[in-house]
């Protein structure tokens, strides 16, 4: 598995990943794999996706064609994207829909996090997507990275501080997650700018 983290803070999104693969109880760490990145940038937005590391080739993939359509700037326009995407990668990339009578829509085998100048959100495997106000992570670390950046967050007015102590959190306590990390941000729009402390007066004698 992996542990990934997006946080918004003071105009700024940011998203970070661990590095390392496991193949069953086999640990692959950064230092072995020239490939080992879990995010990529697809126009303004860093993806980060947990699971099979073949779905990051398979994004990849698909949005290199620049027809494709590409919009994660909501919640909306992500699940449209994906539901766009959703045929494609199945018949091009032959993707498995798990389907099942406990499933109540076929599977698109994505589940992971996005962070952008629109927000941070996270995307799941029915095409829907969350949008969240402060931070969020995902991964078999996940819990362990929330603690920390609920921990954290009033006290960082850096945004990758708060992605730091999460996946510091996670790698101490995760046996699938390890460092190093890679933490990506970019400025958001129509954010509002930081408030700084007002300096006090000095007193007049």
């Amino acid at each position: 598995m992996s542990t990934i983290v997006v946080a918004q803070k003071n105009g700024i999104a940011c998203i970070g990943a661990d590095t390392m693969s496991c193949l069953g109880s086999l640990r692959q760490k950064a230092h072995h794999i020239v490939n080992k990145t879990k995010i990529t940038k697809i126009g303004d937005s860093f993806i980060g996706l947990t699971g099979t590391s073949a779905s990051l080739v398979v994004m990849n993939s698909y949005f290199a064609n620049p027809e494709r359509p590409r919009d994660f700037s909501s919640t909306a326009m992500i699940f449209e994207t994906f539901r766009h995407a959703h045929h494609w990668m199945k018949a091009e990339y032959f993707m498995s829909t798990m389907p099942s009578k406990d499933e109540e829509y076929e599977t698109t085998q994505f589940y992971g996090l996005i962070a952008n100048p629109h927000g941070i959100f996270a995307l799941y495997s029915y095409r829907s997507a969350q949008q969240f106000h402060k931070f969020w992570a995902a991964g078999s670390g996940r819990d362990y990275a929330l603690g920390a950046m609920e921990a954290v967050y009033d006290q960082c007015d850096n945004v990758v501080d708060i992605v730091k102590a999460g996946l510091n959190a996670a790698a101490e306590f995760d046996s699938a997650t390890s460092g190093p990390f890679e933490i990506f941000s970019c400025p958001m729009v129509n954010a509002e700018p930081v408030q700084k402390p007002k300096s006090k007066a000095r007193a007049r004698k």
